[in-house]
Order: C-alpha cells, then sequence, then structure tokens
C-alpha cells in the first residue's frame, strides 16, 4: 500500500474529513487530497505528525529505503545491482571521497530525512544553498557511479 493510501485509511478509520485532518496539521484539505491520491508525498516531518497523531510507527507510512530509492534511483546506472546491500557499500565510499560538510548535509537529508530547510538552519544557510549543495553531490555520485560499473 502506498504512502497515500495508509494516509487516507488512517483518516477513514478515525472518522476524518480530509478537512478536519488538514486543520489538525494545519496544512490545506488540497494537499491532503494530493497525498492521498499520490500525486505529492508529505514531507518527512509531516510524516512524523501524521504519525504521531495516528499512534502508528512513522516506518509504517513511509520507510525509510522507499525516499532513498525515489530520490537517488535516478542516479544509478544501467544494470546497477538491485538489493539494497550494494547501495548501502557504494553510499559508504562515496562519502568517504567528499568534504566533511557535504557528507553531513548528505546524511542529513538522505539517512535522517530532514527537509533542505531544516538543514540550512542548522548550518545558517538558506535551503536553496543546501538543495544546491545536495544537487552537486548527487551528479557526483552519479560519476562516481558510473565510473564503478563502467
Amino acid at each position: 500500500m502506498q504512502t497515500g493510501q495508509i494516509i487516507m485509511k488512517l483518516r477513514c478509520d478515525a472518522g476524518f474529513t480530509q478537512a478536519r485532518l488538514a486543520d489538525m496539521l494545519f496544512v490545506s484539505r488540497d494537499l491532503i487530497s494530493k497525498w492521498e491520491t499520490g500525486k505529492r508525498l508529505p514531507e518527512y516531518k509531516m510524516i512524523l505528525e501524521i504519525a504521531k497523531l495516528f499512534s502508528v510507527d512513522p516506518e509504517t507510512l513511509l520507510p525509510k529505503e522507499s525516499v532513498l530509492e525515489s530520490e537517488l534511483s535516478a542516479l544509478l546506472p544501467e544494470g546497477y545491482p538491485e538489493d539494497g546491500e550494494t547501495l548501502k557499500k557504494d553510499l559508504n565510499r562515496f562519502l568517504g571521497t567528499i568534504n566533511a560538510r557535504d557528507r553531513r548535509i548528505f546524511i542529513r537529508r538522505y539517512y535522517f530525512l530532514e527537509d533542505p530547510t531544516e538543514i540550512g538552519e542548522e548550518y545558517g544557510v538558506r535551503a536553496s544553498h543546501v538543495r544546491t549543495i545536495l544537487t552537486r553531490t548527487r551528479k557526483k555520485l552519479k560519476k562516481y557511479l558510473k565510473e564503478e560499473y563502467a
């Protein structure tokens, strides 16, 4: 079951309308609809709020691995092994090749699933700067993996 379907089931089981859930989470009803139809995925911070509201484990709503796969799968070269262990090993080796700040930002985004705004606040930079660092780091990762599996 997809994240949006799980949110809809939890909402319906609790007897909430989309509008009621939106009020409880301080978001728009339209955003709830987009989550439930799969047009948008909630930020992980919101996943934590939803999980708390419905007393479920956040992993029930969105496993960390699925975030990694959705954001990093486009970087994997053709023929890349599909087992998660290979990706973990390659990521660990790659992270050893980049500077400490970029490594910490990458880990905070893809391991702790923090959004760029939170990361930027920690480093005293704007979210757009964090997104730029992440974009450059993903490009380096793509090149690294391509060279490893060429």
